[in-house]
C-alpha cells in the first residue's frame, strides 16, 4: 500500500468515517510525517511514525508513557492534545507503519517574531502548572548518571572528507564545543538530583494557539527534567534565543511568570542552569552530525548541523546577560 491507501485502511478499520474525503500532508516535523486527514464525519491529524525511530524496541513503550503523561497533565487543567484512544490503543499499525490520530486542531504555532511578552508571561504559567503536577513514579531510565561528554573532534575529519558546507565552522568551534559539552555535562549531573515529569520540548513549534490559549502537542520526549533547568531552556527559546535574536524582557517576563506559580523549590545554581540548557542543543548537533557524515546522508541534518552551531555560538556570547536576568528573577 501507499500511504494514502494505509491512511484509508487506517480510518476506516478505527470506525471514524464511512469514507475519506482529503489527505493532506502538514509540513514541519523534523522526523515524523503529519496529516489531515478528512472523512464524513469529521477531521483528524493523523500522525506516521518514522520508521528508524519504531524500529528501536524501546520506541512503542515511549510512546504509550507519552500519552499517559499528555492524559494526566489535561487532566490537571493543562490543554494538552492527546491522540485518540482506539480500541484501547494510542499507537495504530497498518502493514509496516505506526500511526497515532489526533482531532483536527483549528490554531497556530508562532515564529519568533510573532511571540510578544503577554504570550511569554502564559508559557510561564503554563509550564508551572505541568511541573506542578503530581504524575506518578516515573523509572529514572533516561536520566543517566553520567552526561555523555562529545568528542566533536572526531567529526571534523569526516566534514572534510565529505566536502560538508559546514566543516570550516565545525573545525572552528571544536574547542568551544568540547568546552560547553564538559561543562553542560557537569552541570546537569548536579541537575539530576532533583526531576519532575515535564513535556521537555517546550518550545514555539510544539504550542498551538488559538488567540492567548496555548495547546501543548507532541508529548513523545516528556519523560523526567530538573523543573529550573526546563525553566530555563523554555525561556531561551521563546525570548528567541534560538534564532539569535534573544530578547531580555521576555526572557524575564517568561521566568518571573513562572517563579509565581511554581509550587516547588527554585535551584539558585545559577551557572549550572546556563549550562544545562546547552545539553538539548549539543545532543541535537551530535545526533546530527551522525546523521548527516556515519549513517544516511540527510540534507535535513546538513541544516540542523549548521543551525545548531549557530546557536551554540550564540548561546556562549549570551551567559552572562542570562545568569545577570536569573539573579535577579529568583
Amino acid at each position: 500500500m501507499n500511504i494514502e491507501e494505509k491512511l484509508k485502511t487506517l480510518i476506516l478499520q478505527n470506525n471514524l468515517g464511512l469514507q475519506v474525503t482529503k489527505i493532506q500532508q502538514v509540513l514541519g516535523g523534523l522526523s515524523h510525517n503529519m496529516y489531515k486527514v478528512g472523512t464524513d464525519r469529521a477531521t483528524f491529524a493523523v500522525k506516521e511514525l518514522d520508521h528508524a525511530v519504531m524500529r528501536k524496541k524501546e520506541a512503542y513503550g515511549n510512546f504509550v508513557l507519552s500519552e499517559k503523561i499528555a492524559r494526566i497533565a489535561k487532566q490537571n487543567g493543562v490543554n494538552a492534545v492527546c491522540a485518540l484512544q482506539l480500541n484501547g490503543e494510542v499507537v495504530l499499525k497498518v502493514e509496516d507503519s505506526f500511526f497515532m490520530i489526533f482531532d483536527w486542531l483549528n490554531g497556530q504555532t508562532l515564529n519568533s517574531e510573532q511571540v510578544t511578552v503577554e504570550h511569554c508571561e502564559v508559557m510561564g504559567h503554563t509550564l508551572a502548572n505541568i511541573h506542578n503536577i503530581k504524575f506518578f513514579d516515573l523509572p529514572n531510565h533516561d536520566v543517566q548518571n553520567e552526561q555523555a561528554v562529545f568528542d566533536f573532534a572526531s567529526y571534523v575529519p569526516l566534514a572534510r572528507e565529505k566536502d560538508k558546507s559546514y566543516a570550516q565552522n565545525l573545525q572552528n568551534s571544536t574547542n568551544l564545543l568540547i568546552n560547553l559539552s564538559k561543562k553542560s555535562a557537569e552541570a546537569t549531573n548536579v541537575l539530576s538530583d532533583v526531576l519532575v515529569v515535564s513535556h521537555r520540548d517546550l518550545d514555539r513549534k510544539n504550542v498551538m494557539w488559538q488567540s492567548f490559549t496555548p495547546y501543548i502537542i507532541d508529548w513523545e520526549a516528556s519523560g523526567l527534567v530538573n523543573p529550573t533547568s526546563e525553566l530555563v531552556q523554555v525561556a531561551w527559546y521563546w525570548s528567541g534565543g534560538d534564532v539569535e535574536n534573544l530578547d531580555l524582557r521576555k526572557f524575564e517576563t517568561l521566568v518571573k511568570s513562572y517563579v509565581d506559580v511554581y509550587r516547588g523549590k527554585l535551584c539558585t545554581n545559577y551557572a549550572d542552569l546556563v549550562y544545562a540548557n546547552m545539553s538539548s542543543k549539543l545532543a541535537w548537533l551530535q545526533y546530527n552530525l551522525q546523521r548527516s557524515l556515519v549513517e544516511t546522508p540527510s540534507m535535513l541534518a546538513d541544516c540542523e548541523v549548521s543551525k545548531s552551531l549557530k546557536e551554540l555560538e550564540y548561546c556562549a556570547t549570551q551567559f552572562d546577560s542570562v545568569l545577570k536576568v536569573l539573579k535577579t528573577c529568583f
